[in-house]
């Protein structure tokens, strides 16, 4: 909500004192919270009933300048005076309407409000907020006519408020806020100050307090629906979307001609609840098909629920009908994703280098580059993207050191280094220091998954096929103290672990092998022999060790 206050906001309390009906007081409240239709047909019910009450023309006066048809205004307000020129409302209303333009004029209508007023505070204020909203702003006479209101009556709340919002336009919040104190002390159902208070709090980034006042409103008026609104966008960003759900709920549930769904239905998206967000959304969509905003939540839908032929299509009108400078990092991210998973990954990557350009910080782009990648086979770029996504991302998982090795693991494992007649000596060499670095590499990946989640077997079991790799012939013995170590935690579930302990058992017993140690040996393929009876590698392999 604004901090500033029009006068159409003002009027609930200035002009709306205890002669007045309930009728009138409700169409005042709807005046203020701006739900203009319902005010007009309120006033205009008064009016069928008495086409010379002034107080309804004045209301009617109100609406139509809240609507900007001015003229209408003014023929309200005239028709008040005739009505009733005791009333100060409507002479109030020209002045404000001949502020601009004639300030003399407006000063005289203003002298006769007073006048008819007698005394009485709510013309004063009015007069006062007349000159706060003016273009440009006059603030020393707005608070004159607020001193003057504070002299008649110390303890009015209205006055207070009022102060509060002089302060905010001359930068002084701290005291602004005071006064919006005062205004709550005086007069507990003075809910524009609620707001204000809220509002202040949501811009010194205090979230919990601006959620007490917008309570404490509710706590004194629980169908100011407008509260409700407020409470879902403080919601919406601190991220706790359940709750701006259940307010932007309350609501759109009670206020029907309010389109303003967008945060609703984001708060909806961002809570998985796809299919309501859908439905919200589908507001705006209907009421401007080419409306980018609308269509930007939908394309991300569509790719959270698989719809990427829809998607697409969406995203590509999205993208013809919105500025440059309006796009998104998501959104090239999101349009990135659903061209990878249609198999257009060189032109996802494309997009991820336009989404990175909007917004450096997004580390999770980078694992979407190497995703991409890997699947083109181009496998440098692949494992530099995942560099850089480890770099980049803050609070690193386990899971995010081992996916990395597991890549360069593979990366090196598919590097050719067989010799043949295309290849040259240089070739040979390059390929074979290039297999030797992604070992490296990933050994050292894995050793840090040993490092964080040491009771767990994987970090050092692919050490061990990290430095099988490296010492192919088996004659240094690398992977040995790796393979052992994680025989240990692997051997209490052989059914469950079956494959793993088939590689180490295999592994030492070649080891065992090679160095002649052939008791050992044999025993190491009796022990693979027995979890997987049918394997033809020990069975062969126990076979000789027996004939030795």
């Amino acid at each position: 909500m604004n901090l500033k206050l029009t006068l159409l906001a003002f009027c609930l309390i200035t002009f709306v004192s205890s002669i007045f009906a309930q009728k009138e007081i409700d169409g005042f409240e709807k005046l203020n919270r701006k739900e203009y239709a319902d005010a007009k047909r309120i006033f205009g019910d008064m009016l069928k009933a008495n086409p010379k009450d002034a107080v309804a023309l004045y209301g009617m006066g109100e609406y139509y300048f809240g609507t900007g048809k001015l003229d209408s205004a003014k023929i309200c307000y005239s028709n008040g005076i005739e009505a009733n020129s005791s009333y100060a409302g409507n002479y109030a209303g020209l002045g404000r309407l001949s502020l601009s333009s004639s300030p003399a004029e407006a000063e005289e209508y203003f002298k006769d409000a007073v006048k008819r007023s007698k005394k009485n505070v709510s013309i004063l204020l009015a007069i006062a907020k007349i000159y706060a909203d003016q273009t440009p702003k006059n603030l020393v006479e707005a608070k004159r006519y607020v001193d003057k209101a504070l002299e008649i009556d110390p303890n009015n709340a209205q006055a207070y408020f009022l102060n509060g919002l002089l302060e905010i336009a001359n930068g002084n919040v701290s005291e602004a806020t005071l006064q919006f104190e005062r205004a709550i002390y005086f007069d507990s159902k003075n809910f524009e100050a609620y707001l204000q208070q809220s509002d202040i709090m949501v811009a010194a980034r205090n979230p919990v307090q601006a959620i007490e006042y917008l309570n404490k409103l509710i706590a004194v008026k629980p169908d100011y629906w407008l509260a409700y609104k407020m409470l879902g966008k403080i919601y919406y960003n601190d991220k706790k979307y359940p709750e701006a759900i259940k307010n932007y709920g309350i609501y759109f549930k009670n206020v029907k001609t309010d389109d303003d769904v967008t945060y609703y239905a984001y708060s909806l998206f961002f809570n998985k609840q796809y299919k309501e967000a859908t439905d919200v959304i589908n507001i705006l969509v209907r009421q401007n098909p080419n409306d980018y905003i609308p269509l930007r939540l939908l394309g991300y839908i569509s790719y959270e629920t698989k719809d990427l032929a829809n998607g697409k299509s969406i995203m590509d009108k999205f993208f013809t009908l919105i500025p440059t400078d309006k796009i998104l990092a998501d959104d090239y991210s999101y349009y990135g994703k659903m061209l990878s998973v249609t198999g257009n990954d060189s032109l996802a990557i494309e997009n991820y280098k336009l989404a990175l350009k909007k917004d450096s910080t997004n580390f999770q782009i980078y694992d979407e580059m190497y995703k991409a990648s890997y699947k083109l086979k181009k496998y440098d770029e692949a494992l530099a993207f995942g560099e850089k996504f480890l770099s980049k991302k803050p609070n690193l998982v386990t899971g995010d050191y081992f996916q990395l090795g597991k890549a360069y693991y593979s990366v090196a494992n598919n590097i050719d280094l067989k010799a043949d007649s295309l290849k040259t000596r240089d070739v040979f060499k390059a390929d074979s220091t290039r297999q030797r670095l992604y070992y490296t590499s990933a050994d050292s990946l894995f050793s840090k998954v040993v490092k964080y989640s040491p009771n767990s077997y994987l970090g050092t079991f692919w050490r061990a096929r990290v430095n099988s790799s490296i010492d192919k012939e088996t004659t240094l013995g690398l992977a040995k103290p790796f393979y052992e170590k994680a025989l240990e935690p692997l051997s209490k579930d052989p059914v469950k672990y079956k494959k793993e302990l088939s590689e180490i058992y295999a592994y030492l017993g070649f080891y065992y092998y090679m160095k002649e140690d052939h008791t050992t040996s044999l025993d190491y393929w009796k022990k693979l022999l027995e979890i997987d009876p049918e394997n033809s590698k020990a069975q062969e392999a126990i076979k000789s060790l027996e004939k030795k």
